[in-house]
């Protein structure tokens, strides 16, 4: 039997105890596992035992503001895909975590529990095309390798029956005709044909062993 996906992770980061616990509690209806943190360092510590699947962060806390604990983190860790939460007048704020990479935004109003859910659902869906683009780059890099492995191989393989077989075969070819020119020194125009059939064979042996080298 297989497996149920687990829920997305969340990690609510925000220094409004009530809202906090108001925001985990909306979105662990949804179906998300949440955790939440008071403060950047709290925020810090759970990130550093597991990376969640989304960060949403409050852009005012005590010991950090929002687009300074977004740089320490790019700069820390592997990035974390975030949404951040803002209330008015920070406006400026929300425009410099989106350059930096934050995925939407909410506003702190009286419908954003409301829309907390919705906002969350567009980020996570976000997160999973962009997963998926990745890992459909690196399949398509994985055969493209692939593809070049299979052609040098084949290339070597063409080259060594060029080398091998024709190469051989075409200097037994012009020994024979050597010898046989030889044989009808008696018959000048014999002779003249197997000369230049002789010459052929040698040009078709260069030929031979250029294209096996290239």
């Amino acid at each position: 039997m297989e497996s149920a996906t687990p829920a997305p992770s969340l990690l609510v980061v925000d220094d409004d105890e009530g809202l906090r616990l108001l925001m985990a509690d909306q979105l662990r209806e949804e179906g998300y596992t949440v955790e939440t943190a008071a403060d950047s360092r709290e925020a810090v510590a759970r990130l550093d035992r597991r990376a969640p699947d989304l960060l949403v962060l409050d852009l005012k806390l005590p010991d950090a503001e929002g687009p300074e604990l977004i740089a320490r983190l790019q700069r820390d860790r592997a990035a974390v895909p975030f949404i951040v939460v803002t209330g008015r007048g920070d406006e400026r704020a929300a425009v410099e975590v989106m350059q930096r990479g934050a995925l939407d935004y909410v506003m702190k109003d009286s419908d954003l529990l409301a829309r907390m859910p919705a906002v969350v659902r567009r980020a996570l869906d976000a997160v999973s095309r962009d997963r998926a683009l990745r890992a459909a780059q690196a399949e398509h890099r994985r055969l493209e390798r692939e593809i070049l492995e299979i052609s040098e191989r084949e290339r070597q393989s063409i080259g060594a029956d060029l080398h091998d077989n024709l190469g051989q075969q075409l200097t037994a070819l012009e020994l024979m005709c050597t010898l046989a020119k030889e044989d009808a020194s008696a018959y000048p125009e014999l002779a003249e044909r197997l000369k230049m059939m002789s010459r052929m064979l040698r040009e078709a042996v260069a030929q031979a062993r250029s294209l096996a080298r290239g």
